[in-house]
């Protein structure tokens, strides 16, 4: 698709802004009921709030949804994370980047639902120094990663942070095998030649340092030198049954062809195969199977860094009943829509300050205009 919605509510109704960039983290959530359920059906609402909860912002906020649920000003904010943390091979122990970071905001009083999207190129400031937002996790002290990237996305956006879940490549892969596949419909053919190989990142494909310096000198490519670090995908346009290798794939890739290379693209593919996943996981095939539930719940509870208590399963409807979720307003900040869109950063043509690396700034030089659009957004009627 090549646009995405932004709905708005106004004097009562809603209405829709085209976003180019604006890319949603979720779709509506629907919840499956029936009378008279076996005890294998109710094994599976026992678990499926859990499930979700990892892949789906609206399920995030649902499970936290109880009585005691935290809340400033109405509100109940939740960071969603997604790490390229691995659990084996060469970068198996290296720090953690969070790659994919969005807060979901709920209003208890208002029914609705914001999601902010944050670049991972953002620069900013905490207690370890300057550097992008997605390597605050990576440079924290063992345990102490989630409490400070919250820090950071409360000094940014000027909301507090009241809870979080990340989940991993490992759980992404595993999640989507276990449910046999799900089913995308890919919009925009693309092909990516430097897709990154697992556990080649150091390889010299048998190249010497020699040899490396004069290809470098004369002025070859990184993909021409170290082609053994990268293979060739393709995906071709339309619908097709996706294993978690390939998912995963699709939703990682950052070099593909038709404007499929940018992180914005590849947030449109990660909503798809968010969707994929929520569609799946609800299908009645896996509702009443309880050996395949019991997997995708163990692979959850083992994977997933989070302080969500998900013991109160009645707060999943409670929060469905409360929320119209076909009423979802999602936005990104970013350097290229117009302001009133998110467009409020931008790229410093000079890099010195920046450790000579591709950064996105305020473009005020501080937060006080983002603050101020996060509250229009959630106060302001949108």
């Amino acid at each position: 698709m090549k646009y995405m919605d932004i709905c708005r509510k106004t004097n009562g109704t809603v209405s829709t802004i085209k976003n180019e960039r604006g890319v949603s983290q979720t779709k509506t959530l629907k919840f499956i009921a029936a009378a008279g359920l076996v005890l294998t059906v109710t094994v599976a609402f026992a678990f499926k709030d859990k499930i979700l909860a990892a892949f789906n912002p609206i399920s995030v906020i649902a499970t936290v949804a109880g009585t005691n649920l935290k809340e400033t000003d109405g509100r109940t904010n939740v960071l969603i994370l997604g790490s390229d943390r691995r659990l084996g091979g060469a970068e198996a122990g290296r720090p953690t980047l969070t790659d994919t970071i969005l807060v979901a905001s709920i209003g208890k009083v208002d029914k609705d639902v914001v999601l902010i999207s944050l670049p991972r190129d953002l620069w900013v400031k905490d207690a370890n120094g300057s550097h992008k937002i997605n390597a605050v996790y990576a440079f924290s002290k063992d345990g102490e990663g989630a409490d400070n990237l919250r820090a950071v996305l409360q000094d940014v956006l000027g909301i507090p942070i009241h809870y979080h879940v990340m989940v991993s490549f490992d759980l992404f892969k595993e999640i989507i095998d276990i449910l046999g596949g799900v089913e995308v419909t890919v919009d925009t053919a693309f092909t990516d030649y430097e897709y990154p190989v697992e556990n080649m990142e150091i390889n010299n494909c048998g190249r010497t340092d020699d040899e490396i310096k004069k290809m470098e000198e004369g002025g070859k490519s990184t993909l021409e030198i170290y082609f053994c670090r990268y293979e060739k995908i393709v995906f071709n346009q339309g619908a097709q049954t996706m294993d978690g290798e390939t998912a995963l794939k699709f939703v990682r890739s950052r070099h593909g062809t038709n404007n499929e290379n940018t992180d914005f693209a590849r947030s449109r593919r990660q909503q798809k195969i968010i969707t994929a996943i929520k569609n799946k996981s609800l299908s009645i095939q896996t509702l009443v199977n309880p050996a395949k539930l019991k997997s995708l719940y163990d692979a959850y509870s083992q994977n997933t860094d989070t302080d969500v208590d998900f013991g109160a399963v009645n707060s999943f409807y409670l929060l469905s009943q409360q929320i119209n979720f076909d009423r979802v307003v999602s936005v990104v900040l970013d350097d290229r829509s117009p302001a009133d869109q998110g467009g409020l950063l931008y790229a410093p043509a000079d890099k010195t300050l920046y450790n000579n690396q591709y950064v996105l700034v305020p473009q005020t030089g501080d937060y006080v205009q983002i603050h101020a659009f996060v509250q229009r957004y959630l106060f302001g009627g949108k």
